[in-house]
């Protein structure tokens, strides 16, 4: 039952509700559970019910059952410390049972509303929290007012239109109607966007925005707005460090009575969670807050982030180098997975004789000039000696491609018809079948060199996965069969998954790596084309013989 009879002084105690127990204060008579946990947002111009939470949460019955026991349900509006009873006119603002409407709420409704159920000798009351926002400017919604959604890419999202549940005609299907970013788009042909839900089956990174879904309501629209967030695929491995390496001995000489900063570089797999990144410095088993007062940790800054994964850098500093500072110091970066480290040796820096420095620096000034003069012009000094002694690996090679554009146009117009190569191209030499994994791999045996073009769309898809499903392909990357060339677009660090990228590059025994560079690139004297040549099998100088000289002008006659 609902009736208690209770003394008419202020006391508190403590009541079972239908959620938990709640200490709640009597004042003259009259249980006051403060405010209901349920809030409510709309947006300006737009109807809104305001449901007495008693029926819902505090009391065991409904308010038809109340009325039948002659309880009466008064609503207020709070004035600072006061109740002020609301005057119903019955045009924007009614009372229908137990709830509260606006058929138009506006900006001056914000506040907080107090139904207040009692007879002659029971009260009951809890107020209810309603926020007003006026739409941002040139947009359907409120950026304060939107419900928050993640996806993670290449996985299925299925967005409801959330709280409308009060404007809904019982057994009625609704006429909604689904914008982005307050526009009526063209979905993509795989997106479901029907009445009361838009199903993405494979989410891209451009799915990112805002959703709006928009409710006829009578003479009013009903408007409710998702955020989708996309994030990469939730990390299934411990941060890496990318500096100081890791499982690597790294040596740093310092000089005594100078500055140093040490950098810790780490990548953080998305993992589902806003925390900050957990990174820091240790020396030994001491945490830096346990070392002298001249050694400090920098904040944690965020180098980059993509769909949550982040490179992030924590620095040691030191104010000046002491001699009890030369020793092992150590970085280490964890989640909720697991924990890796890198770390740095300090060694003192010795100052060698003026005259033994001079004469290694003109040593070293010689050896700078040959090696920059060797880094400029390598790729001719090679391709010159091909041309002239160079030996030949392969007649028919073939090699195999992935990216639309670059492997089907570009690399064979230049290798096949400029260089005389013999591309396999699985997109144009191999036709679709149950056995194409297996055809793939043979005639990735039969080929001296394998080209991937890694492009955002390539690694996002994890295009390479084929290599891990297929036994002998797997085999022939790990142990060097096949010489590897990736060649990496020239955005593709702004939007690649740098975790995976580098487990590919690290399963990869012979491999090398190009710079594509868009339209600069296509000359044929380019350093792309040149780092091509170089790393594709020599062409041996063909030398003819004397009967073959003789038949030459026959052939070309004929």
């Amino acid at each position: 039952g609902i009736l208690v009879s209770l003394p008419h002084f202020a006391k508190c105690i403590c009541l079972p509700s239908t959620i938990s127990s709640l200490c709640v204060h009597t004042v003259d008579g009259c249980i006051d559970w403060s405010v209901d946990l349920k809030e409510y947002h709309v947006l300006a111009g737009e109807p809104v019910r305001v449901k007495c939470a008693l029926f819902y949460s505090y009391i065991r019955t409904n308010y038809s059952a109340a009325a039948n026991t002659k309880l009466r349900l008064i609503w207020y509006k709070n004035k600072g410390d006061a109740e002020e009873p609301i005057i119903f006119s019955g045009h924007r603002l009614s009372k229908e049972d137990d709830s509260l409407w606006f058929r138009s709420a506006e900006l001056e409704d914000n506040g907080f509303y107090t139904c207040v159920l009692r007879n002659s000798t029971y009260c009951m009351k809890v107020s209810m929290s309603v926020t007003i926002e006026a739409s941002d400017e040139g947009k359907c919604f409120s950026s304060k007012m939107r419900y928050m959604e993640k996806a993670e890419i290449t996985h299925g999202k299925m967005m409801s239109c959330p709280d409308i549940e009060d404007y809904l005609a019982p057994y009625k299907q609704p006429q909604m109607n689904w914008y982005k970013e307050c526009e009526q788009i063209e979905w993509r042909k795989s997106i479901v966007a029907n009445s009361t839900h838009v199903w993405i089956p494979e989410v891209e990174e451009g799915d990112g925005g805002n959703y709006t879904c928009e409710l006829q309501y009578g003479s009013r629209l009903v408007r409710r707005t998702l955020l989708l967030k996309v994030t990469a695929l939730q990390t299934t491995h411990p941060p890496r460090v990318l500096f100081p390496p890791e499982k690597q001995d790294t040596v740093t000489e310092v000089i005594a009575g100078m500055p140093l900063s040490l950098d810790c570089k780490a990548f953080f797999g998305y993992s589902g969670e806003n925390k900050q990144p957990i990174v820091y410095w240790m020396k030994g088993e001491k945490f830096v807050e346990e070392l002298a007062g001249h050694i400090k940790e920098s904040e944690v800054r965020i180098l980059k982030e993509h769909l949550g994964e982040r490179e992030v850098q924590l620095s040691l500093i030191f104010d000046a180098v002491e001699e009890a500072d030369l020793d092992n110091y150590t970085c280490y970066v964890e989640n909720h997975i697991g924990r890796r480290s890198g770390s740095v040796f300090l060694r003192k820096k010795y100052m060698y004789r003026l005259e033994l420095a001079g004469g290694l620096g003109i040593i070293l000034l010689l050896l700078g000039v040959l090696t920059a003069f060797y880094k400029c012009y390598n790729l001719e000094i090679v391709l010159c000696y091909r041309r002239h002694f160079g030996s030949d690996e392969t007649e028919d090679g073939e090699m195999n491609d992935d990216e639309e554009t670059l492997a089907l146009e570009i690399l064979p117009d230049v290798l096949e018809n400029q260089y005389g190569y013999k591309l396999f191209i699985p997109d144009r030499d191999l036709i679709p079948s149950s056995t194409y994994v297996e055809d793939l791999a043979r005639s990735v045996d039969q080929s001296r060199r394998l080209i991937l073009v890694l492009t955002p769309d390539f690694v996002a898809k994890r295009g390479w996965s084929v290599f891990l499903i297929e036994t002998r392909l797997h085999s022939m990357l790990v142990t060097g069969e096949i010489k590897v060339i990736m060649i990496e677009c020239v955005d593709l660090k702004n939007v690649i998954n740098y975790q995976e990228v580098e487990l590919l590059k690290q399963t990869i025994k012979a491999l090398s790596v190009i710079k594509w560079k868009g339209p600069k690139s296509n000359k044929p004297t380019s350093k792309f084309w040149k780092q091509m040549l170089y790393e594709m099998p020599a062409k041996q100088k063909e030398i003819l013989s004397k009967d073959q000289v003789n038949m030459l002008p026959f052939l070309v006659h004929d």
